[in-house]
């Protein structure tokens, strides 16, 4: 549970991290080349460590699902944001994630989430729903895109927690990673003036590739181990809270108390949801 935590407060840093860096950073360039350094991070640990990649069998399909789990959450994340903005687009996208893995564990395990882990999301995204903040307009097509960056996060779990029955974790998530980043690819490619127009915009997405990806994504997979898919994604939901306090404490933003009572309701609805009995992972 702790892994998954510290992971999610990496994440977390991704928005303080690209107000903080050059303005000519695009956010499509940011999130391509953000994968793409992560992941490459991910194959160079693996394969310092003695297990690389390619010393295991291919498993497509799982390879398939999570490699488009990652370019959804990444890609249409952004989409989403451009066109409804940035308050409803986290707010769908965050609140869709403990959803669709609640329906993942139900159909593949046959275990139906209970009522703490029901509880626990509700408060959790009604704190993100205060920390998002109010939305003058809703682009239908924006929402649709949100729903499918939200479902991006639980389909790379679920794809990780079947590779990780043959292989170990920071191979599992070299394997996703990497999927992910070959699908944006052409993406990365068409952002690459961006990403390394300066230095300032270099160590942006270095940090960005190599802390709240490879770093984090290496601790979000011990926790996938050990997790069952529900509890995972929904601890997960601190990502948005952890964002919310740096904004405030690093970025100067003002500390409204809807933001004060959002970050309570996640943390409290995370904390909720971490006793559900449904928490241990069945294989």
């Amino acid at each position: 549970m702790g892994s998954v935590a510290v992971a999610a407060s990496l994440i977390g840093t991704i928005g303080t991290a690209a107000a903080l860096g050059p303005d000519s950073l695009s956010a499509v360039a940011t999130g391509a080349w953000r994968g793409l350094i992560g992941a490459l991070g991910l194959v160079v640990v693996s394969t310092l460590r003695g297990e690389p990649v390619w010393r295991y069998r291919l498993a497509s399909r799982w390879v398939v699902l999570g490699g488009l789990g990652v370019a959804a959450s990444q890609l249409a994340f952004f989409e989403a944001m451009a066109r409804t903005g940035v308050a409803v687009g986290t707010l769908v996208a965050i609140g869709v994630g403990p959803l669709v893995a609640g329906v993942v564990d139900w159909l593949a395990y046959r275990r139906v989430p209970d009522r703490r882990w029901a509880v626990g999301v509700a408060l959790a995204v009604g704190g993100v729903a205060l920390l998002s903040g109010g939305a003058e307009n809703v682009v239908w097509s924006g929402v649709a895109l949100a729903v499918v960056a939200g479902s991006g996060i639980p389909c790379q779990g679920f794809a990780a927690q079947q590779l990780m029955r043959d292989r170990p974790t920071i191979t599992t998530m070299a394997t996703v990673l990497g999927a992910g980043a070959v699908a944006m690819l052409p993406v990365s490619l068409g952002a690459w003036g961006d990403a390394f127009a300066s230095p300032e915009s270099v160590w942006t997405v270095l940090y960005l590739g190599l802390v709240t990806v490879t770093v984090a994504h290496s601790l979000w997979g011990a926790g996938l181990r050990r997790l069952s898919l529900s509890v995972a994604v929904a601890v997960g939901m601190l990502e948005p809270a952890v964002a919310a306090t740096l904004a405030m404490t690093v970025l100067s933003e003002p500390a409204t108390v809807a933001l004060i009572i959002g970050i309570c309701l996640v943390i409290a609805g995370v904390a909720v949801a971490s006793l559900s009995r449904t928490a241990e992972r069945t294989l």
